[in-house]
C-alpha cells in the first residue's frame, strides 16, 4: 500500500492552471492512482465465474448485435465491401474498431457525475487526493480498450487477407491519446459538478448515446450526404475513429490536422478541468 503524502498545494487558480505543476502533483500520487484503478477492475469481475473473460465477451456481444442490425438489416456491409475486400468480416472489424475507440471516452465520462459522491468515505473521513479518481477511470477505460484490441487483432488475423496487422497499428496509442485527454478533462468537470448537481447522470448518458451514433462508427464519414457531412466532420470522435481505422487496417496514415486540433483541445480541457476540480474540491465535504 502506497504511503499517502499530501503537500500544501497553492490555492490560486493560476497555480492550478499550470500544466507542469498538475502533472507533477498527479505523478506523485501515481501508486494510489493505479491501486484505485486496479481495485475498480477487480471489483468489476469479482465473483463472476468467467472473471476477466467477461471483458472479452461484452464487446463481442455488442459487436454481434450491431453487426446484425447495421450489417444485415441495413446492408452496410455490402457498401463497405464495394470499397474493400472482406464483406461482412471487414465491416464487423471496422465497427468493432470504432466501438473500442469511443468506449475509451464513454467509460471515462459516463461514471464521472457519481465518481466523487459514490466514495463519501474518501471525502469525509480520509485525506485523499480526489483528483486522481478521474485519472484512475481513464486507466480502467484504457485497460478495457487493450483487452478489446486483443480480440480485434485475433479477428483481423483470422479474417483478413494479409493475416498480419500493418506496422501502422503501432501508431494507435498516439491516435487515441486525444480521446483519452478529452475524456479526462471532461471527467474532472463532471465529477466536480456531480457533487452539487445529483441529476447529471441521466442527461450525460443520453448525450453519450447521441454522440456514439454521430461518431462514424457504423458508417464512414464520406458516406454521409454532403449537406450533413460537416456535422460529422467537426466531431473529433468521428475523426479519431477514422484515423484509428486507417492505422489498424493499414489503409492510410492518420489525419494529422484533425488529430493535432483534437489533441490541443484535449490538453486545454484537461488543464481547465483540473483547475475547476481543485478549486471546487474544498466544498465537497460540506455537500456530501
Amino acid at each position: 500500500m502506497a504511503t499517502l503524502q499530501l503537500t500544501n498545494q497553492p490555492r490560486s487558480t493560476l497555480a492550478y492552471l499550470n500544466p507542469i505543476g498538475a502533472i507533477r502533483a498527479l505523478w506523485s500520487y501515481r501508486e494510489l492512482t493505479w491501486q484505485f484503478a486496479n481495485r475498480q477492475i477487480q471489483a468489476r469481475y469479482k465473483g463472476q465465474v468467467l472473471g476477466i473473460f467477461w471483458s472479452l465477451l461484452d464487446p463481442l456481444m455488442t459487436l454481434a448485435i450491431y453487426t446484425f442490425v447495421f450489417g444485415f438489416i441495413f446492408q452496410r456491409a455490402s457498401a463497405v465491401g464495394e470499397g474493400a475486400s472482406g464483406g461482412m468480416a471487414r465491416y464487423a472489424l471496422e465497427v468493432f474498431a470504432g466501438i473500442l475507440v469511443f468506449t475509451i471516452f464513454r467509460e471515462t465520462v459516463g461514471p464521472a457525475p457519481t465518481l466523487i459522491v459514490s466514495q463519501p468515505n474518501f471525502v469525509k473521513k480520509v485525506v485523499y487526493p480526489l483528483e486522481t479518481f478521474p485519472v484512475s477511470q481513464v486507466l480502467v477505460a484504457l485497460f478495457n480498450f487493450a483487452v478489446g484490441m486483443v480480440i480485434w487483432v485475433i479477428g483481423y488475423c483470422i479474417f483478413s487477407e494479409s493475416h498480419i496487422p500493418s506496422p501502422r497499428l503501432l501508431l494507435l496509442p498516439v491516435v487515441v491519446l486525444p480521446v483519452a485527454l478529452l475524456g479526462l478533462g471532461l471527467s474532472w468537470f463532471l465529477a466536480s459538478l456531480g457533487v452539487f448537481l445529483r441529476d447529471l447522470q441521466a442527461p450525460i448518458s443520453n448525450l453519450l448515446q447521441m454522440l456514439f451514433f454521430m461518431s462514424a462508427i457504423f458508417y464512414r464519414i464520406e458516406d454521409v450526404p454532403e449537406p450533413f457531412r460537416i456535422i460529422i466532420e467537426i466531431n473529433p470522435f468521428a475523426q479519431a475513429v477514422t484515423s484509428a481505422r486507417a492505422v489498424m487496417f493499414g489503409d492510410a496514415w492518420p489525419a494529422w490536422g484533425p488529430w493535432g486540433a483534437t489533441l490541443a483541445a484535449g490538453v486545454v480541457l484537461c488543464v481547465c478541468g483540473y483547475a475547476f476540480f481543485m478549486k471546487s474540491r474544498k466544498a465537497f465535504a460540506d455537500v456530501i
